[in-house]
This record gives C-alpha cells, structure tokens and sequence, in this order.
C-alpha cells in the first residue's frame, strides 16, 4: 500500500492524513501569505479584488482557518496561480514523473476533500488531478473558472452539478466533459469514499 492509499484509507476511517506531503491548513496559509507578499499586495488588495474578508484571509494565512474549494478558487484566480503552485514544487525537467509514493496532496478538511496533484507544478496547459470525497464530503459552494474540466469516477459515486440543470450522479467507470466557466459542484452521494480522476484546462485547479 503507498503513502497516498494509506492517507485516502486514513481519510476513510475519519482520521487526519499523516503523509507528510500531505500540505495542511497551515502550510497551505504560509504558502498563500509568502505568495500575497511576493506580489507587494496587502489583505485589503486582495479582499478587494476577491470578495473575501481581510479577517478571513488572515486567519488562513495563519493556519487558523479552513478554505472551501469555491474561495481558494477565487484567490487562485486573483493571483493568476493555480493550486497546485501553492502545494508543489517548480520542476523543468522534459519529462515529468510523479511517483505514486510521492503525490503532493491538499486536505480541504471542512467540506472533506482531499486533491492529490499529479503533475509536479501548474506550468501546463492541463491540470490532471485526484480527487477524494469522504463519505458526506462535498463543496459548500459551487466553483467556476476558464476553460473546460473532465471527470472520471475511480471509486464511489459522485453528484455533479453544473449550472441550473438537474444533479448528475456518477458512478464507478462514468465520466462527464463540461465547461467550467459554468458554475459547478461536487459531492459524495454514496457511502464510504468516492473518488475521481479530473482534467482542467487552463490548470486553474
């Protein structure tokens, strides 16, 4: 079993992942804060252009506070990043390898979701991704970005949403090809863990 099953095995029996290359609350906030100051903009720059509160920003830059998907997004966007410049590290080799054993992953605790980034960094034009619901996990709030997303359910089953129409539910070897541009969410519809493989472009994810 690699460090990765053994963290998602750890997020199904409702413990915290352990893997260290799993980034916490507070690594992702240190990243988010040394990210802000490299860019000379100040709490109140970005809750501007963001819509969040400075309060809010602030305790996440500190690790005090969880971030759903729907505003990590939105600071992604501000900041012309994608997540997985906040959780990896630049890599300029020809060919990218990324070890099972080795996945940078990102634990959103409050909405139960784990994103597990295989590629080394978000310098391309897709963002190839695992995601991993726990069961009762899903997005408080729907997302949107540029571009155009693929899902493909592994294990589980999964509710997608997108725009005004009626709830997709997912199973195990189902996949969906939507625009991300429109709103769009995810949940765990079923018991115990789902997950699925997911493709954006523009790596926005």
């Amino acid at each position: 079993m690699t460090s990765i099953d053994r963290a998602a095995a750890a997020v199904a029996a409702g413990e915290p992942p352990t893997d260290n290359r799993v980034s916490s609350t507070g690594e992702l906030g240190a990243r988010l804060r040394h990210l802000r100051r490299s860019r000379g903009v100040s709490l109140a720059d970005v809750a501007e252009g963001t819509g969040i509160s400075p309060s809010f920003l602030s305790m996440v830059e500190k690790g005090k506070s969880d971030i759903t998907i729907s505003r990590l997004m939105r600071l992604v966007h501000w900041f012309e990043v994608s997540v997985s410049d906040l959780v990896q590290e630049p890599n300029s080799s020809p060919v990218q390898i990324v070890r099972a054993d080795a996945r940078r992953s990102l634990r959103l605790a409050d909405e139960k979701i784990s994103i597990q980034m295989l590629t080394p960094d978000g310098h391309h034009t897709m963002m190839p991704v695992i995601n991993v619901y726990d069961e009762g996990g899903g997005m408080v709030d729907p997302t949107r970005h540029d571009g155009e997303e693929f899902v493909h359910v592994i294990e589980g089953c999964v509710e997608l949403t997108v725009g005004s129409a009626e709830p997709f539910v997912l199973e195990a070897g189902d996949s969906a090809y939507y625009r991300s541009d429109v709103p769009h969410s995810f949940r765990n519809a079923g018991t115990g863990v789902a997950r699925f493989f997911g493709v954006t472009t523009p790596p926005n994810l």
